[in-house]
Parts: C-alpha cells; sequence; structure tokens
C-alpha cells in the first residue's frame, strides 16, 4: 500500500462519519420529506426554516452523496430513497428508517469510544442496555416495547429462510429461548401443522407476545407464553427441539455455555437444539466488513454482546455435553443487513 493510498483511505474513513451524521440529521430535520416533491431551495430553507449558511451546506452535501437529486424543477428526494425517507402516518414499517434513528442514539453513545474500550462497554450510557438487567423483573416496559418493535418487524423474512434450510415437519413440540414476543415461535408453529411450541423471555417481552397471541385465534392451544429468566427458569419437558434465534450474540460464554447446557438438558435423548444466528466467518474477511463494525456497536449495546464463528459455538455447544452439531447454510440471506446467518444443529 503506498502512501497516497493509506492516507485516501483513512480520509475515507473519517468522511463515512460525517456522510453517516448528515444523513441522520437530515431525516431529523424532515428535510426529505419537505423535498417529497421537486421544490426550490429558497422555498425548501422557508419550509424548514433554517438559517441560510447551514442549510446551503446540508443541501450541499445531500446533493453531492445523492441522497437529494437537484435539476431545473429544484431538489427532491430520489424516487428510490423516498420509501425510507419521506414521512407518512400510513408508512409501513422499514428496518433501514428505524436504524437512521436507533443509530442517532448509538453514535452519541461511541463519542467517547477509547472509554468504551477500555471498559469493555461498562461506560457506555447507551438506553437499551436496560434490557440486560440481571433481574428480568425490573427490564423498563417501554424499552422492552422498542427492542421488540424491531425484533417483530424483521422475523418474518428470517423464518422464511430458516423454514427453507430445516425441517420442522419432523418435531412434535418446539421450545424458543430468548424467545421474544413469540413472532418466531408462532411462525414456526403455524407454518409446520400438527407442531405446538412455547416461548420464553424476560416478563416485559412476553406481556406484549400474549396480546399478540390472543388477536390469533388459530394459534390458540398451540403456543404457550413463558415469562422468566433463560438463566434460572425451570425449562420444560416433552420438547423434542429446542430454538434459540438472535440471541447468542448477547452473552458470553460463561452464560451462553450455560443456556447451552440447559437445553442439553432438557431435551430428551435424539432431541435437537438450534441456534440460529449470524456467525463470524473462521478467519478475518474484507466482505465480513458490516459484521465487523456491527461489533463495534457492541461495545455500547452492552458488556457482553459479541458474534462468534461456527467453530466457536460448536466448542460451547460440545462443553454444554452435545456431541454431534451439523452447520447449515441458509440458500439466502434473508436482508440485506443480516447477512452471515447460519444454523447449527446440534444432537443429543
Amino acid at each position: 500500500m503506498t502512501t497516497a493510498i493509506g492516507e485516501k483511505l483513512l480520509l475515507e474513513l473519517l468522511d463515512g462519519f460525517l456522510g453517516s451524521k448528515l444523513l441522520m440529521t437530515a431525516y431529523k430535520l424532515d428535510l426529505f420529506t419537505a423535498a417529497r416533491e421537486p421544490i426550490a431551495r429558497d422555498a425548501l430553507r422557508s419550509a424548514l426554516d433554517l438559517p441560510e449558511r447551514a442549510f446551503k451546506i446540508v443541501v450541499d452535501a445531500c446533493v453531492a452523496l445523492g441522497l437529494l437529486h437537484e435539476d431545473e424543477r429544484g431538489v427532491a428526494t430520489p424516487a428510490a430513497l423516498a420509501p425510507f425517507l419521506v414521512r407518512a402516518p400510513d408508512r409501513p414499517f422499514q428496518t433501514t428508517t428505524y436504524l437512521l434513528e436507533y443509530y442517532d442514539e448509538v453514535y452519541r453513545a461511541l463519542a467517547d469510544m477509547d472509554a468504551l474500550v477500555r471498559s469493555d462497554g461498562a461506560a457506555s450510557p447507551f438506553k437499551l442496555r436496560d434490557y440486560f438487567k440481571d433481574d428480568v423483573d425490573a427490564i423498563d416496559p417501554q424499552v422492552a416495547a422498542e427492542y421488540s418493535r424491531y425484533m417483530d418487524a424483521t422475523i418474518a423474512r428470517i423464518v422464511e429462510v430458516v423454514l427453507a434450510t430445516y425441517p420442522f415437519g419432523q418435531h412434535r413440540r418446539l421450545l424458543d429461548l430468548c424467545g421474544n414476543t413469540g413472532s418466531f415461535c408462532a411462525a414456526i408453529v403455524a407454518a409446520t401443522p400438527g407442531l405446538h411450541g412455547a416461548f420464553l423471555d424476560v416478563p416485559a417481552c412476553v406481556a406484549i407476545g400474549r396480546r399478540q397471541l390472543e388477536a390469533r385465534p388459530e394459534l390458540a392451544g398451540r403456543v404457550e407464553a413463558i415469562a422468566g429468566d433463560v438463566f434460572r427458569t425451570p425449562l420444560p419437558a416433552g420438547y423434542d427441539i429446542i430454538t434459540m434465534c438472535r440471541s447468542a450474540m448477547d452473552w458470553g460464554d460463561d452464560k451462553i455455555v450455560a443456556v447451552y447446557r440447559r437445553a442439553h438438558e432438557a431435551l430428551p435423548p435424539g432431541g435437537r437444539f438450534l441456534v440460529i444466528e449470524r456467525m463470524l466467518p473462521e478467519r478475518v474477511l474484507p466482505e465480513a466488513l458490516p459484521m465487523y463494525l456491527r461489533g463495534v456497536y457492541f461495545l455500547a449495546k452492552s458488556e457482553s454482546t459479541r458474534y462468534r464463528s461456527p467453530r466457536e459455538h460448536v466448542a460451547l455447544l460440545q462443553a454444554a455435553g452435545f456431541t454431534a452439531t451439523e452447520e447449515l447454510e441458509p440458500p439466502r440471506a434473508p436482508y440485506e443487513f443480516f447477512q452471515s446467518m447460519r444454523i447449527l444443529v446440534a444432537s443429543k
């Protein structure tokens, strides 16, 4: 790498932060909604009531980045971006739009990142850390609701991929650990005739899940909600498959191996335990960059969240008592932002 190329790389990384902050700021100012149709600059500035200098700086940068299009009619939000950036009361949930607001808070929590690194995340002010309290009864229902909104909105396509990868029809009873509001469990049960299920999570999430189940009479008697603590609440017997989807990354090795061990003890001989998770490649690869960067955000999220490789999960499963594990690679990623999902099938 020449000096010039190295300097260019560093400057691009520094500019990346400014581009991200510009996007978040323009969205908060509702610039994209105001420009949902072509509008002259003067009219746009007047509608937003912004100082002339600041307005020009923001709009020029948005045009240069492709966040706004400008021609003789004025500036406008591009059609390809409008579904994510233009606010409307009846707009459906969009994951990318949610992340715009979510990462704005993440950025504030990462402002003193050297302190996060030195403290291994303990210095983080990020509010969703409340979800990781040891006392599950003390978790703020509002925090649980915010967390669950994202999880529920993104689960459908993940379930589609999981169903295309693993045959649940061979099982009778499914127990989903860290099941949030039960959306994963309910979707698997609904798609699998004869299957009954249960999900376990903290009381604040399960309360939401019970309300959602009341609106689905077709699942009456087929899905049970269990409020509790995955580390302490006794796991019910009689389930021949246990799943854990998008949750293993949230805990350190000591805690997650304890959960894996509890799953092993609860399963009958021949039972299966599925770990469904985004997993790192066995060696660092540039194409996995989004996962490594998301790992940086984990410093703000908690003191334990981390991605693992399949080999690391298998070692933890073996330590928990599972002797045979198969790695399944789904036929496709459920989302552009959700690459590298793997399913580990551990047999008792």
